[in-house]
């Protein structure tokens, strides 16, 4: 499904509160790149935690990217779903929550169970986020100026995410490894 069929989708199902005002989309913009920045560097220093907390080695990790990368796909087309039914701001809501909640759980728990369920909680519920914000980033825009905002969400996207690996190494180290889910929030 294209990000226009979703937004269209969002604002059919919950009429009331799908579009953006104009004042207000730089908003979806701004929580792109904080959802980005965020979900980077938990997402992809988490392979630094396991090896450090738990011993995991190269196998393990690409076990543990596997699965999360198998899990994404799925819970990807089931928020895109979950938005088309019940509203773009309904799902945001329920991703930015759930991210929160792995964010402050995985910061005390201990095992590696615990941790995994963790990581899994917060892959479905990161899928509850970044589809709504293209797709209100990206409603109402005319034919000729869509691909700008498509573009523009894209490069906000991918800055901050590059801000996050550049800076995720030094971070790490200096702050521990509980910043991971701590730093996020």
């Amino acid at each position: 499904m294209k990000v226009t069929d979703l937004a269209l989708h969002c604002a059919l199902r919950a009429p009331h509160a799908a579009f953006l005002p104009r004042s207000l989309k730089a908003g979806a913009f701004v929580l792109e790149g904080l959802n980005a920045l965020a979900t980077t560097w938990n997402f992809f220093y988490i392979y630094f935690f396991m090896q450090e907390r738990f011993g995991f080695g190269k196998l393990h990790n690409l076990l543990l990217a596997a699965l999360l990368g198998l899990i994404y796909t799925f819970a990807a087309m089931f928020g895109g779903r979950f938005a088309q039914r019940h509203g773009c701001f309904t799902a945001l809501k329920i991703g930015f929550l759930g991210l929160a909640a792995a964010l402050a759980a995985g910061s005390w728990m201990e095992t590696l169970a615990a941790h995994l369920a963790v990581v899994i909680l917060g892959t479905v519920a990161m899928c509850f986020t970044w589809p709504m914000l293209e797709a209100l980033a990206s409603e109402r825009e005319p034919s000729d100026r869509l691909p700008h905002r498509i573009g523009l969400y894209n490069v906000i996207w991918a800055a901050t995410a590059g801000l996050a690996y550049f800076l995720g190494g030094t971070l790490f180290q200096h702050l521990g490894k509980t910043s991971l889910y701590w730093l996020p929030l």
